[in-house]
């Protein structure tokens, strides 16, 4: 299996897709618009970030949370500038007894079956498009 399928294990079910990235060059080389993959990524990154629940002690950091618009994979960002200290609030620090608090991983985690549907159905709608299927 190659880095860029998808092998997901939680709670003693395994969903494995296989040729992912075979099939994103397929449409690529196909005319897909890399414009609707980033969509479609973006798409799926939103759903973690709606689902998101960081902790709130000024609200800044919920502020943070966006989705990036890649065209092989979706990609959530926390932090930045204005809150700096994402990384250690979500992945803690424990030389300074601070505990982790991964909302990102626990909001990816709650929305994968509606990830992993979201995906499903961008693909085969971009497939259609294209005259693939």
């Amino acid at each position: 299996m190659s880095r860029a399928d998808l092998d997901v294990a939680t709670d003693g079910t395994r969903v494995r897709v296989e040729g992912l990235r075979t099939t994103l060059r397929a449409m690529q080389k196909a005319g897909a618009a890399t414009e609707d993959m980033k969509e479609l990524m973006h798409s799926i990154g939103t759903l973690v970030v709606q689902a998101a629940t960081p902790p709130v002690l000024t609200g800044r950091l919920s502020t943070t949370l966006r989705a990036g618009r890649g065209k092989t994979k979706a990609v959530v960002r926390a932090g930045g500038a204005r809150a700096p200290y994402a990384g250690v609030i979500h992945y803690g620090w424990p030389a300074r007894n601070i505990p982790a608090n991964p909302f990102l991983t626990e909001a990816l985690q709650r929305t994968r079956p509606a990830i992993l549907r979201a995906l499903d159905e961008g693909l085969a709608d971009l497939l259609r498009e294209q005259d693939l299927t």
